[in-house]
């Protein structure tokens, strides 16, 4: 299992208008690898990421998992998204009227899982992120960082084979950021999944098994 971006470009607007964001992107992530993104704002990375994960469209070139193009419409987009990729935003977008464990519960029954299943799951994840004296708490009384503790293990409901995770512990302190990243990486690597985070913060990029740094929408270099 791999995922292959080839000669990927996007390009927003038209004529005089015309900008392109991202520049004939070339590079392979295997199963079990942690890769970060990094690179200035405005460098392209959260847009490649939305790509990705089905978000976004590119304007040119392919992506491939399993062998196979990654999205061939909508319809398979959006499937795709629910079974088999996690994505975690920058901000935890939490259901309001859900309590943490219901946030979690709720994306396991979409993806198939019966309602017991599900909750054994999400009572495992949020746990393990420690969380379990927080399950019946509504999203208005957690911090920051607690939401997006719960957004993390919501990105793990489903099993995906790919997780992609844009700036998940900007809004942590040092010490839960680390714990955090070193529990994906090491999901990533148990599960054999696909994993891309964005982050600026160099003092996770230890944690990585490469590091691709983006400038102006290319691949500068990779480490």
């Amino acid at each position: 299992m791999s995922l292959i971006v080839d000669q990927l470009e996007k390009t927003f607007g038209e004529g005089q208008a015309e900008t392109t964001v991202l520049k004939n992107l070339n590079f392979e992530v295997s199963e079990g690898e942690f890769i970060i993104l990094t690179g200035a704002s405005g460098s392209g990375k959260t847009t490649l990421l939305t790509i990705l994960g089905g978000l976004l469209s590119q304007s040119a070139g392919e992506i491939r998992f399993n062998q196979q193009p990654l999205f061939n419409n909508s319809k398979k987009a959006s499937s795709l998204r629910l079974t088999e990729i996690g994505f975690i935003f920058q901000s935890s977008h939490l259901v309001p009227y859900l309590t943490v464990e219901e946030q979690l519960i709720t994306v396991g029954k979409e993806a198939g899982q019966s309602a017991r299943a599900a909750k054994q799951r999400a009572r495992k994840l949020l746990t393990e992120i420690g969380l379990e004296k927080r399950l019946t708490v509504y999203p208005n009384h957690l911090s920051g960082g607690e939401k997006q503790r719960v957004a993390i293990m919501r990105a793990f409901m489903n099993d995906p084979k790919m997780i992609l995770a844009d700036e998940p512990t900007a809004s942590l302190d040092a010490d839960r950021a680390t714990y955090v990243v070193e529990m994906l990486r090491n999901h990533i690597k148990k599960d054999n999944k696909v994993g891309i985070m964005i982050t600026h913060d160099q003092r996770l990029f230890d944690y990585a098994d490469r590091v691709i740094y983006l400038e102006d929408g290319q691949i500068k270099e990779k480490e």
